[in-house]
């Protein structure tokens, strides 16, 4: 059966484009006339309207020309190219969140400088090597001339290195811009080394015993929290009283009047950042910034505080 034939002109209109546009992809090679008047006038056919609504969705889904051409040809199947497409625009889409967070943050400093955006924009682009450099130079500058197990470091940075999905939220890459620029922060590392110096001075030496006993712990104050209680109920004074114990014990100490006063200096001296450090880092892994332990330390600290106000 005979295929109807269209002239250039009706054949844009039937598919909806400009007679440029067409005349465009005929030029290209990727819609070839499929005969030509007496007078050298493009003549098209049903085919080449189908052949054509595939080029538009192809440019459609952001397609360059050449991709096309390798799939009209048969050289590239369309599962292909399609896949290929996606992974560029998934790239675009994250590289795209990573600009947006970092404007965020730059909107939130109170005295934008070019500075500040320069550092905001850094801190969008590195990898998770370079993200795991920041943290490690940050327990580099907290243990530096400090007797700290470095097992314990080394544990630490692997707890704590910032994950960040391929294409993260806009929360995920806030999360991030936040945490670097309190791991670079002068006074949280001074305040991370005071009491680092404090801690591992008196020789806690078990790192085993201190990692179950912490593990008990928020076990305990993770069955108060179910059920409602306060930092100041009884039971959590009862749970504060046996974490000093259990405290002076792991660092070979008494739990005198001297040892209390000593824990009650650092409860109440306690660097709120360090809590929303954890934070940080659980929102990088797609977590709730209260996800356990964290909710459960921020809880014993209340309990430890007014335990030992009393």
């Amino acid at each position: 059966m005979k295929q109807r034939t269209y002239s250039i002109g009706e054949a844009a209109r039937l598919c909806g484009i400009s007679v440029r546009k067409l005349r465009f992809y005929s030029d290209e090679g990727l819609l070839p006339p499929a005969d030509r008047t007496a007078s050298g006038y493009r003549v098209f056919t049903d085919s080449e309207l189908v052949r054509l609504e595939l080029i538009r969705c192809l440019r459609d889904a952001g397609l360059g020309l050449d991709a096309i051409r390798e799939v009209l040809c048969q050289e590239l199947s369309l599962a292909e190219a399609l896949k290929l497409r996606l992974e560029a625009l998934e790239a675009e889409i994250a590289a795209q969140r990573r600009v947006a967070a970092a404007l965020r943050a730059a909107l939130r400093s109170p005295q934008l400088t070019e500075a500040d955006l320069r550092r905001f924009w850094s801190m969008t682009q590195l990898s998770r090597v370079e993200r795991r450099n920041v943290v490690e130079r940050f327990f580099e500058r907290v243990s530096d001339g400090i007797n700290i197990n470095q097992e314990w470091v080394r544990q630490m940075v692997e707890a704590t290195v910032p994950e960040l999905p391929d294409a993260p939220t806009p929360e995920q890459c806030d999360a991030w811009i936040e945490l670097a620029a309190l791991l670079s922060d002068p006074s949280f590392i001074a305040n991370m080394r005071a009491n680092a110096g404090d801690v591992w001075d008196r020789e806690v030496i078990d790192m085993k015993a201190c990692q179950e006993a912490s593990d008990a712990i928020v076990l305990r104050a993770n069955q108060a929290i179910e059920q409602g209680l306060e930092p100041s109920s009884a039971q959590a004074n009862e749970l504060a009283r046996d974490w000093l114990e259990i405290s002076a014990r792991l660092m070979n100490q008494k739990p005198d009047a001297g040892f209390r006063n000593w824990m009650r200096t650092k409860y109440v001296r306690h660097d709120a950042r360090a809590n929303r450090y954890w934070e940080l880092v659980a929102i990088m892994r797609g977590q709730s910034p209260d996800t356990s332990p964290n909710r459960e330390w921020v809880w014993i600290q209340a309990a430890m505080r007014h335990h030992l106000a009393a």
